[in-house]
């Protein structure tokens, strides 16, 4: 008895209350399984609550909107981005810059970028010509005249050429066996041109060309100069063929001046022009005639030409068909008794031109053309008449 009494007295004095620490326990387990759930996020969050992005997701699209009304406010247009009731097309700065950006995205064009050009232009006469020498009947000729030419624009403005003028042929005589085949020079010509923009495609060209007398023949010879009637008639006559357009080349013994304005309008496929100039031939030399029945000189010879054109591009102006006009009132250098075949003269020349590109700085330029003297002393309603075929090949580079 003694022994089992100690023990139960120590059992007693030791016990504790257990239903504390079995709830302790309990919430220490409870939270050691919710804390990596909540804090670390290993599940999903239901939605309403903050969440943490995870950045490797993609991005979800947005919501589409339901489809817009199409007579709304700011929907429609012709152009993107602009409303149903802005203004339409293009002003002020804008429509500049769009018109500027169309220009330079235009394909180089090579019959205006080449600065020199370099050819031969000729044209064959054949026909009959009035001879103050002998007027009973007309003269017949066949000719072919050649003026080589050279024309440099120096910039967008000014430009200066040169042409120099020669003529081979056949004149008849006064009597029906007199024959003549002359080769005649004519005079050397020299101009510089201006050409003052107006509008976008509107030119002024004003020029003044200078011809020194280099042409041969005179129309009153000394006796010991039998060749130079025959080539004062074959001047004559390549003046004719050429319908009166360049009588300054033609006119020997003359120094003459020509003031020549016009307008032109061109595009990349029109092509307009008109002009009119004045020949002022002097006289420098020459034969007089031995009195006033044998025939009378005018000095200055005077010539007046005002005409115009328009051709119309096909293929790029590699065929550009065209038609070229004028007026010519002459006052010859010579006349015999009251023969006197100055006047006016009406001519036509229907051309077909072509440009055709060799390379970006070369290009080939050609023409064919015929030169029909319509009304007048050389043309129409007169018993002499001569029919010009021109022909004329050059080079622009």
């Amino acid at each position: 008895m003694i022994l089992l009494t100690p023990r139960f007295t120590f059992a007693a004095r030791h016990a504790r209350p257990r239903g504390p620490l079995l709830l302790a326990s309990l919430s220490i387990l409870l939270g050691a399984l919710v804390f990596p759930n909540v804090v670390l996020g290993d599940e999903p969050v239901p939605l309403g609550v903050d969440a943490v992005i995870d950045p490797d997701a993609p991005p979800k699209p947005p919501p589409e909107l339901p489809p817009a009304d199409p007579n709304a406010w700011g929907v429609g247009g012709k152009e993107e981005g602009e409303g149903k009731f802005v203004p339409q097309g293009k002003t002020g700065h804008l429509k500049e810059e769009e018109e500027a950006a169309k220009e330079a995205a235009k394909p180089e064009d090579y019959r205006t970028l080449s600065p020199r050009d370099f050819g031969i232009d000729t044209v064959i006469g054949v026909g009959s010509i009035r001879d103050v020498r002998s007027n009973s009947n007309p003269t017949k000729t066949t000719l072919v005249t050649f003026v080589p030419y050279f024309e440099w624009r120096i910039d967008e403005r000014w430009s200066w050429g040169v042409r120099f003028p020669m003529a081979k042929g056949s004149v008849d005589g006064p009597v029906d066996d007199d024959a003549y085949k002359p080769f005649a020079t004519g005079n050397f010509e020299g101009h510089l041109q201006a050409k003052l923009k107006l509008k976008r495609f509107m030119r002024l060209p004003i020029s003044l060309a200078v011809a020194i007398p280099t042409g041969q023949g005179q129309m009153f010879p000394p006796a010991d100069e039998t060749g130079a009637k025959p080539q004062a008639l074959l001047n004559h006559a390549a003046g004719a063929a050429r319908g009166w357009e360049d009588q300054a080349l033609f006119t020997p013994k003359h120094l003459s001046f020509v003031p020549r304005v016009g307008f032109t309008y061109d595009t990349r496929i029109m092509h307009f022009a008109a002009s009119t100039k004045f020949e002022l031939m002097i006289r420098t030399a020459g034969g007089l005639p031995a009195s006033e029945a044998e025939g009378t000189v005018h000095n200055p010879a005077l010539n007046w030409v005002t005409g115009a054109s328009f051709f119309y591009d096909f293929l790029d102006g590699k065929v550009s068909p065209g038609l070229r006009a004028w007026l010519a009132v002459t006052r010859l250098p010579e006349s015999v008794n009251t023969s006197d075949y100055s006047g006016a003269q009406f001519v036509v020349e229907p051309d077909v031109n072509s440009t055709i590109p060799l390379s970006k700085a070369l290009a080939l330029r050609a023409r064919v053309g015929v030169v029909i003297p319509v009304s007048g002393p050389i043309g129409g309603s007169h018993a002499a008449s001569i029919t010009g075929v021109r022909m004329d090949v050059g080079l622009s580079f």
